[in-house]
């Protein structure tokens, strides 16, 4: 009896046909085999005089139109070959939505009377024997759920792409995961240049003890105020650089905070209180999808490089599943954790309990296990026969889930209050006392805090205080998102699942939205005009709460709550549709918050920027958040050039006229192999004036 394996990937395939052995074919698919029509050509003839048929779905019905595209003709015909020579055949593509509709997809083409599913979260000997051993029919609820995402993203897509074709230009898209991670990012470009520093000054002193710390003074007695004031802090202002309402700080010039510092220096201090107290850092949870790709930032992974790194560790058999919401452990590795914490540092490395995570998501997609070492007897990264990036991801997981099972990191931590005249200081420590956890992986915390060590101090002391110059701070703009911390925040607002969130970010990077500067995301002038016209005219797109609703409308109709046409019929025909065909095709434009009078417009040159009569093209690259106001003047009067300097630019005076803009800008071509497109849009036909 010959039985034929489809699973998704060459690798896959080869690793998995190890273990299987003698009278099994392991064939890949290579992702999906039929998705909607990417253009006209591949739309069959008897749909093409239906007026939907370009979008490749019925907005009526929401019947999908499904064609084989001819990069996959030869895999199919392959396939079809092989099924039917065997005697049986078993689709083990991921158990997954996507992996589902993939198995779907594949017995309909292969004409499968009773389609069974293989499902595995590991590729090793055992987990592959046990899952032979319990064979299921296709999940129709998870394949329904596959269907709704492609279908409402193809609308999406294919509806709203041609109106930012007619009003911003270029190769533009918008997609309902997308547009809302384009938003975030936007929200945060524009408080950047909202954004008004405030300055605030920092008053330390060296307290003369054994060892000596550093003190600081945090508040200060005056004639009016005998009580005592706060000195004012970063906390205590607005992104407007004023004090927040009700602030009741005291705000120093550079005159007060010399003669303050000047006051301190080789004065008295007492010591009027020491508060010891116990802190405890508990273990992070296993890696889920969007923890690993957060924590391979610090391996300077990008979340797309973490996840190929991961797809080739799970298909090596190194590590489970990579597209999960769930921290839960199996018992086998909760135990394996354990022993292998134990085989480390000793039987005191481990509680008493294993400890079990839950998912903190309400709409977690699929019960996997966290993201894990494969197997039952976990091999360590010394010996696993890894290299280079596999090896350092391999290791991070391996660690993070070792150390998940140890004990809490357990701290001393001392608070230590003097007074010196009129000035109250204060200074903290903390001790590590017990390392737990913190032995096999380095604690979060410790990244953050300053640790001084206190000496023993008894109230009642006195030292003397040597002043450290005054300290001109200024507060901090908000942060660019890098693609871990956009991910985190992706997650946090329901936007997308573990299998988009990488396929995301690259869409936006292809599309010309964002711009890398560092490690950080900024927006481009294309990405502020599609999300400033969005937000006027399709506020439903980019809307977080209405994107998280829709995806866990998704999650229902995997569970079998709610049907795919009850779905669709709510979130398109009664919502999403109505609005998209009430947009107006203006042109957007947006005033620039950080820059006097200067607009930003589209045109169908590019980005320009406007002041009073003048207007000029945005030289490519150019970031808007980073204008200055010389700058502007420069772009406008035909007197500006790039920088020498990489990454930067001037405003230095040239009678060359600036450089023109290209159509788009697509510094990243790449595609994730698997998931079908998400709402990339329809192909741009020849511009029309605007």
């Amino acid at each position: 009896m010959s039985t034929l394996v489809i699973v998704e990937s060459p690798a896959k395939a080869k690793k998995i046909a190890s273990y299987l052995g003698p009278g099994y074919a392991v064939q890949a698919s290579l992702g999906h085999v039929r998705d909607l029509p990417g253009s006209r050509a591949e739309i069959p003839e008897r749909y093409r005089a239906e007026p939907w048929a370009n979008l490749g779905v019925n907005p009526q019905t929401f019947h999908p139109i499904y064609v084989v595209p001819d990069s996959k003709s030869r895999t199919v015909a392959s396939l079809r070959s092989l099924a039917s020579k065997a005697d049986r055949v078993i689709l083990a593509s991921d158990d997954d939505r996507e992996g589902e509709s993939i198995s779907w997809h594949l017995a309909q083409l292969l004409n499968l009377k009773n389609p069974q599913r293989m499902v595995f979260h590991e590729i090793t000997r055992d987990a592959l024997q046990k899952s032979l051993k319990q064979l299921r029919p296709i999940d129709l609820h998870l394949v329904a759920a596959q269907e709704a995402r492609r279908v409402i993203d193809r609308l999406v897509g294919y509806r709203v792409s041609p109106l930012l074709w007619n009003t911003v230009g270029g190769k533009l898209s918008a997609g309902r995961v997308q547009s809302a991670a384009l938003m975030l990012l936007a929200q945060r470009e524009l408080a950047r240049m909202r954004f008004v520093p405030a300055t605030f000054w920092l008053i330390r002193a060296e307290v003369g003890s054994t060892p000596p710390f550093l003190a600081t003074v945090t508040h200060l007695k005056t004639r009016d105020r005998p009580d005592g004031q706060s000195i004012a802090k970063a906390s205590d202002f607005t992104q407007d650089g004023v004090l927040k309402e009700g602030a009741d700080v005291l705000l120093m010039d550079d005159q007060q905070a010399k003669a303050l510092s000047q006051y301190l220096d080789r004065r008295t201090a007492t010591v009027t209180d020491v508060t010891l107290s116990e802190t405890r850092s508990k273990p992070a949870p296993p890696f889920i999808t969007s923890t690993l790709q957060q924590a391979g930032s610090r391996l300077r992974f990008g979340a797309k490089q973490t996840m190929d790194l991961a797809q080739k560790l799970y298909e090596g058999g190194f590590i489970t599943y990579m597209r999960t919401d769930s921290p839960a452990l199996s018992d086998e590795a909760l135990t394996e954790a354990r022993r292998e914490a134990v085989r480390l540092f000793g039987p005191s490395a481990v509680p008493a309990q294993p400890r079990q995570y839950a998912t903190r998501s309400k709409n977690a997609q699929e019960a996997h296990e966290a993201i894990r070492p494969a197997g039952t007897t976990w091999q360590p990264p010394q010996s696993v026969g890894l290299a280079g990036d596999e090896l350092a991801l391999y290791t991070l997981i391996y660690q993070r889930t070792v150390a998940s099972q140890m004990h809490d990191a357990v701290y001393d931590k001392t608070v230590v209050t003097l007074q010196a005249g009129a000035a109250t200081l204060s200074a903290q420590g903390r001790i590590l006392r017990s390392a737990g956890h913190t032995q096999l992986l380095r604690d979060d915390d410790d990244r953050e805090q300053d640790n001084q060590t206190l000496p023993a101090l008894n109230a009642g002391e006195t030292y003397p205080l040597n002043a450290r110059p005054p300290e001109g701070k200024k507060t901090s703009a908000p942060g660019r998102y890098s693609e871990a911390t956009l991910v985190q925040a992706m997650e946090k607002a329901g936007i997308g699942r573990p299998s988009t969130y990488a396929q995301t970010l690259n869409t936006l990077h292809t599309r010309g939205y964002t711009q890398v500067t560092g490690r950080h995301l900024a927006v481009t002038a294309t990405g502020l005009l599609v999300t400033t016209y969005l937000s006027r005219q399709i506020p439903e797109v980019i809307g977080r709460d209405f994107t998280a609703t829709m995806e866990s409308g998704l999650d229902d109709i995997a569970a079998g709550s709610v049907s795919r046409i009850e779905y669709l019929t709510r979130f398109w025909t009664q919502e999403l549709e109505p609005a998209i065909g009430r947009a107006r095709a203006e042109p957007p434009t947006l005033v620039l918050p950080h820059l006097k009078d200067v607009t930003l417009l589209s045109s169908r040159e590019g980005p320009k920027l406007q002041r009073a009569k003048q207007q000029a093209l945005l030289p490519d690259l150019l970031l808007p958040a980073d204008l200055t106001e010389e700058a502007v003047t420069a772009i406008l009067e035909g007197k500006w050039r790039p920088s020498k300097v990489k990454g930067e630019s001037t405003s230095e005076p040239t009678e060359s006229k600036p450089p023109r803009r290209k159509a788009s800008s697509t510094p990243r071509k790449t595609a994730q192999k698997r998931t079908s497109s998400s709402a990339a849009g329809p192909k741009k036909p020849r511009r029309k004036s605007t």
